[in-house]
């Protein structure tokens, strides 16, 4: 358990401060990502995992305006709550880190993966991830679960290694897939295939992940 404990700190170190005021315990354990990241990354692979593993899969007709605006103004209150809190106007607490986190990691995948799809997969389901009232209320639900989990993790042991391994892994899914799809804009005029631009730009966010993290363990241990 150290050892795999370590490397999820490792790993974690590569986009996060880590700072143990800001972060989740169970016992001695620290969280591998603090709260604010924790929301972040948790929340954005929950809601992928929900994209992915249901009907809307291979969606890939990208969100209009309304969707797009909505889901601006609830990925804002990420923007806003880590503005104030670095300005001084007013401190946030964990809670209100991770409150915040979610609402920037839950949204993302609704309009990642359809504007991803579209290169790669763009006759297999022509459908928006978001378009009935039932595609909306998946929104709360997948937050509500996503805070359930992580506030309630530093109760049960099983509960925080899946929330902080999850983290982990919504960690790099969320660097992969913005990296993908700037590598799909990047090279949409080359002779490059989307999937193989797709594979490039995961490669590329997880090899920097990693060169970062090794450059924090060799300078600060």
């Amino acid at each position: 358990m150290d050892a795999i404990w370590s490397v999820l700190i490792f790993l974690g170190s590569s986009v996060c401060h880590q700072l143990p005021e800001r972060s989740y315990f169970y016992g001695d354990l620290q969280m591998p990502l603090c709260a604010r990241c924790i929301g972040i990354h948790f929340g954005f692979l929950v809601s992928a995992l929900f994209l992915m593993l249901g009907p809307k899969r291979f969606c890939s007709i990208v969100l209009g305006p309304k969707q797009l605006v909505i889901l601006g103004v609830i990925m804002s209150v990420f923007a806003i709550d880590g503005s104030i809190s670095y300005l001084g106007i007013s401190q946030s607490d964990n809670l209100r880190r991770t409150l915040s986190g979610l609402a920037l990691g839950i949204p993302l995948p609704f309009f990642l993966l359809p504007f991803i799809n579209s290169f790669v997969f763009p006759e297999r389901n022509r459908t928006r991830s978001i378009e009935t009232s039932a595609d909306w209320l998946a929104l709360p639900g997948l937050y509500l679960l996503g805070a359930g989990a992580v506030l309630l993790a530093d109760a049960n042991g099983v509960l925080f290694y899946i929330v902080s391994s999850m983290g982990i892994i919504g960690m790099f899914s969320f660097f992969s897939g913005n990296a993908s799809m700037l590598a799909l804009l990047g090279f949409d005029k080359s002779r490059i295939t989307a999937s193989r631009r797709l594979i490039l730009g995961a490669a590329a966010a997880t090899g920097v992940l990693l060169l970062i993290a090794t450059i924090r363990q060799l300078l600060f241990g």
